[in-house]
């Protein structure tokens, strides 16, 4: 009789609907882990863009040309400098190549006789300074044929100029002819006759005049 009543009062309850999520909850023992997560914004990146303070540079690409491969500083460009340097053989373009291969050739040609002189296998002996002066002229020989090698296979015969058309300060001028092959060629041949022409005039005023100099 009483079991008979408990069933009539369960069939009487009122069902209650679960959803799909509580139920799955429910089946596995209403786990947090298995909760469903609540979506969230995704954060905002702003981005901010810093410039550079322009700041005056010290040392530049060669007139304002990195492609150049040369670069002006304070010493390079300064008056007294640029002077000087434009005032060198190699850099005096307004003059012919084979003149300034000349001098300087003269001025390599006088300082190699000294050196070869007091630190060659003979010095000190009788042979000592006709075998530096020798030594000397065949420096001289072997630099010139560098050079000449130097402008076969840098200059091509007949091309223009590759020389700059600007100077130092940005002034138009005209391309070195020294940058072409005909002009290479003087200037070597010039280093040659100069360099030659430099041991000679050493020799001479070392051991032929006989000039009282401190190291002979």
């Amino acid at each position: 009789m009483a079991a008979a009543v408990a069933s009539r009062a369960i069939l009487a309850a009122p069902a209650v609907a679960l959803s799909k999520a509580q139920s799955k909850r429910a089946f596995f023992g209403n786990i947090a882990g298995l909760a469903p997560v609540a979506r969230r914004a995704a954060p905002v990146v702003k981005t901010l863009a810093v410039k550079a303070e322009q700041n005056y540079q010290v040392i530049e690409p060669l007139n304002g040309d990195p492609f150049v491969g040369g670069l002006e500083t304070p010493v390079t460009s300064a008056p007294l400098v640029a002077w000087f340097l434009s005032n060198l053989p190699g850099y005096r373009t307004g003059v012919n190549p084979l003149l300034r291969g000349v001098e300087v050739g003269l001025a390599h040609g006088y300082l190699l006789v000294g050196p070869f002189v007091c630190t060659g296998p003979l010095r000190g002996t009788e042979a000592g300074p006709l075998a530096g002066t020798l030594g000397a002229a065949a420096l001289v020989t072997i630099l010139s044929m560098c050079l000449t090698v130097y402008g076969i296979a840098s200059f091509k015969e007949g091309a223009p100029s590759t020389g700059s058309t600007l100077t130092l300060s940005g002034r138009s001028k005209e391309a070195d002819k020294l940058q072409t092959a005909d002009g290479w060629a003087s200037f070597a041949g010039g280093f040659f006759f100069g360099g030659l022409s430099g041991v000679a005039w050493a020799y001479i005023l070392l051991y032929v005049l006989d000039l009282p100099y401190y190291v002979k």
